[in-house]
Parts: C-alpha cells; sequence; structure tokens
C-alpha cells in the first residue's frame, strides 16, 4: 500500500482493528461481507453508509440507517452528502472511522486484514431483542352522530336517527378503510399483524418456531433474504445466530484440523440459551462440507 494512498482507520473502543485502503471512487460501508468496508456488527446496516470521491474531496452520506452515522455529535440526515475533511473522524456502530488522505505515521500497528465474518473484528456484545409491535386500535366514530352525515344532501344532514343510524356503517366500513389504505404494512414482517408471521415464514420459506418471541420472528423474517442469500457461510451463520438468541457468536478456524469450524457462544446468566436449538440451527445454515465443534460458555 503506497504511503500517500487514502485510507480509512478503524476503531472499536479505542483499539485500532482495521485499515482499509481506498482504492476506489466509490466504498460502501455496512454489516455485510460485500461491502467495500464490512463491520459486522448488529448495529450496522446492511448497507449503513457510502463514502464517495467526488474532484479530490471525500463526500460520506448515511444511506438511512436506523441507528445512525455521526460526525462528532451531529447525526448526518439521510441521504445527504456531507463533505469529509482529512483527519476527520466519524462514528458508526460501536466503531470510530478516521479519514486519512495518506496513510497516517501515529499508528505503528501492522495493518490489519478487510473485515471477514467473525474473524478480524471483536465480538459484539449481548444484544437484547426488541419489544413485540405494538397494535392500533380500528378507529372508532367519535361523537354521537356520524360524520357521514356531512356527504348527504342538507335536507338529510339534520336528522338525528339518521346521524345515529350512520355511526353503525361507519364502526363497519372504516377498519375496512384503513386497512386497504396500509395493504403494504400486511406484507411486511416489520409491521404486519402477529398472527401473519407463520404465513409470511412459509411464503419466504423461512422455518421459525411459533414459540419465539415476536419480536425475534419479525426480526429473521426481515432479513429472510439477507440470510438465504449468505446461507452456508460464516457470515450467514453468524448472522442468524445472532437473530434467533440476540447474541453474538465467534466463529473460528479449528487449528489443525481441515473443514472443522469452532462456534464460540458467550452466554450470560440473564440470558439462558438451549444448547440443542443451538445445534440444529448451527446444522441448518453451516456449510456443507464443514463439521463444527460448538462452545457455549458462562
Amino acid at each position: 500500500m503506497s504511503a500517500d494512498s487514502p485510507q480509512l482507520v478503524v476503531r472499536f473502543q479505542g483499539q485500532l482493528v482495521q485499515r482499509a485502503p481506498l482504492a476506489r471512487d466509490v466504498l460502501s460501508i455496512g454489516r455485510t461481507p460485500d461491502n467495500g468496508l464490512s463491520l459486522p456488527h448488529p448495529l450496522i446496516a446492511r448497507r449503513h453508509a457510502e463514502l464517495r470521491f467526488e474532484d479530490g474531496r471525500a463526500v460520506l452520506t448515511d444511506l438511512g440507517s436506523q441507528t445512525g452515522t455521526f460526525i462528532g455529535e451531529t447525526r448526518l440526515l439521510p441521504n445527504q452528502p456531507q463533505l469529509l475533511p482529512g483527519g476527520a473522524s466519524f462514528r458508526i456502530g460501536p466503531f470510530e472511522i478516521t479519514y486519512y488522505e495518506m496513510a497516517p505515521d501515529e499508528d505503528a500497528a501492522p495493518a490489519a486484514p478487510a473485515a471477514g465474518p467473525g474473524a478480524a473484528l471483536p465480538v459484539a456484545p449481548p444484544r437484547l431483542l426488541a419489544e413485540p409491535r405494538p397494535t392500533q386500535p380500528a378507529p372508532r366514530p367519535v361523537g354521537p352522530l356520524s360524520r357521514y352525515l356531512a356527504d348527504l344532501p342538507a335536507i338529510y344532514q339534520d336528522s338525528d336517527f339518521l346521524g345515529r343510524f350512520l355511526t353503525i356503517i361507519e364502526a363497519v366500513w372504516e377498519p375496512l378503510e384503513q386497512r386497504q389504505s396500509f395493504m403494504m404494512m400486511y406484507f411486511d414482517p416489520r409491521t404486519c399483524p402477529a398472527s401473519m408471521l407463520p404465513w409470511l415464514a412459509g411464503w419466504l420459506d423461512m422455518p421459525v418456531d411459533r414459540l419465539w418471541p415476536e419480536a425475534r420472528q419479525r426480526a429473521i423474517l426481515t432479513e429472510a433474504m439477507d440470510l438465504m442469500r449468505w446461507r452456508g457461510t460464516r457470515f450467514g451463520l453468524s448472522r442468524m445466530i445472532e437473530l434467533s438468541t440476540g447474541l453474538t457468536p465467534e466463529i473460528l478456524d479449528e487449528p489443525g484440523q481441515s473443514f472443522v469450524m469452532r462456534v464460540r457462544v458467550t452466554v450470560p446468566p440473564s440470558h439462558p440459551v438451549d444448547r440443542q436449538a443451538l445445534e440444529l440451527l448451527i446444522q441448518s445454515h453451516k456449510p456443507a462440507h464443514v463439521g463444527y465443534i460448538l462452545d457455549v460458555l458462562p
């Protein structure tokens, strides 16, 4: 790597974990391995941010991530480019990333390899799953008389009986109107009723345990396409375990044994994990030709 080439230096809790040379005009930053800078952590979006070079200047853009991209204490507006001067730092999830217009001399640590799933970067702390989605009651008629009276000819608008009678029609029809207006939300695992989750799971061919908490089912189905795309890879296995247990595993090659990996899961006392369910999960999502050793540590 040339000493004059720009690069990103990634730190986690003040510790250098990765150097990323900038050899392209557009660098994507995200959780999945197909990004130019891969940061496999639950707080990082699949496509979190983008660093683009325009007329010799670096421009940082947040791509609408939920956890945001920060320069100092300022959160970048989604899809709004922000000029990034040399030596400036920005935060994505738990990572602090510094942009250098040329390779810095201050860090004598050797350059880290490209971030691989579960390898170069530190294991994320346990993450509790979100609460189930709240539900909203169907709209009810307001007032003793139906607002539908305003849509009738003036001769009928003073009828007290008709106003009270139309409240029956309004109470039945308005929930149907609301459902039709937001029909797309019924096909999104993040917003659909809980009763539709098993149906969506069957549609996507992504089996989920109906005994799992609702939030866990929603999280897995929301990322079903990504999980299928990366199934049989180290990243896919790691992400599936994260979503199913709320814990980030450490996946390592077993020294001296070809095609064997070691899956290490640290379980806090307040977050019990069913080892048998974890074994079945690994068997379903690991590479078919690779054996494994599971370590469940307290």
